[in-house]
């Protein structure tokens, strides 16, 4: 079954205003499985442009398709977005061993390796303590269509992060709640460690300037040294 953009933006409407129903449920299955062409196209594109360089260290991840609980709380923290426009069902994530310089040069690699009719976007994520670049691919998805009914455009996000970030990230993760209220308020307690968690990601944004000029054993003694310096007090 072909979902068109009407479809999945009423789709998302009824998912945030809830109560979710199984119907919805399963319709929202058959939107998340229409991204699979755009995930392998992209996937492949990546991983050949990637196998051309050999002077940067990394670690890409194909992400698993984003899970209907996620999806729906993404549209009930955002009232605005409209499911069809959701740019990250789909996608990886490049962990880079080095800071930012390294991860310019990977982006702009990345960035030149999609040819038309993708289009591309680098936006530089700063939000909670997060940093990291996240490239949105985008192209339009012709699968499943019927006959004069709009093809759809499908979003693929890259998301590259530097070593320090992505140990950062994986930090956060380890001690959220599975109601991420960590990143997203929570309580005193929460708040306070948040605070910490922000003033490490500073510290490590220092590191990560620095990067391209030290070894990379010491660029991981750099951010070990930092750690315990920012969470111990």
């Amino acid at each position: 079954m072909a979902i068109s953009n009407s479809q999945a933006t009423e789709l998302g409407k009824r998912l945030r205003q809830g109560p979710v129903l199984e119907n919805d449920l399963s319709m929202l299955d058959e939107f998340r499985q229409t991204f699979s062409d755009v995930d392998e196209q992209a996937w492949r594109t990546i991983r050949s442009a990637l196998a051309t360089v050999e002077s940067i260290g990394c670690t890409m991840t194909k992400r698993k398709r984003k899970t209907q609980q996620s999806i729906v709380d993404k549209l009930r923290r955002q009232p605005r977005l409209r499911l069809p426009q959701m740019q990250d069902i789909a996608g990886c994530r490049i962990v880079i061993e080095g800071g930012v310089q390294d991860a310019s040069h990977l982006s702009t690699l990345l960035t030149d390796a999609f040819e038309p009719p993708w289009v591309l976007e680098s936006k530089d994520r700063h939000a909670h303590g997060y940093r990291a670049t996240h490239i949105i691919a985008s192209t339009v998805n012709q699968a499943g269509q019927k006959k004069g009914q709009q093809a759809s455009k499908k979003f693929y996000e890259i998301q590259l992060r530097t070593w320090a970030q992505d140990i950062w990230a994986n930090l956060v993760e380890s001690l959220s709640d599975q109601q991420n209220t960590l990143k997203y308020g929570g309580s005193e307690q929460e708040q306070a460690l948040m605070n910490q968690l922000t003033r490490l990601a500073e510290r490590f944004s220092r590191i990560d300037q620095q990067a391209h000029q030290v070894s990379f054993s010491q660029y991981q003694h750099q951010i070990e040294e930092a750690i315990k310096d920012v969470l111990s007090h």
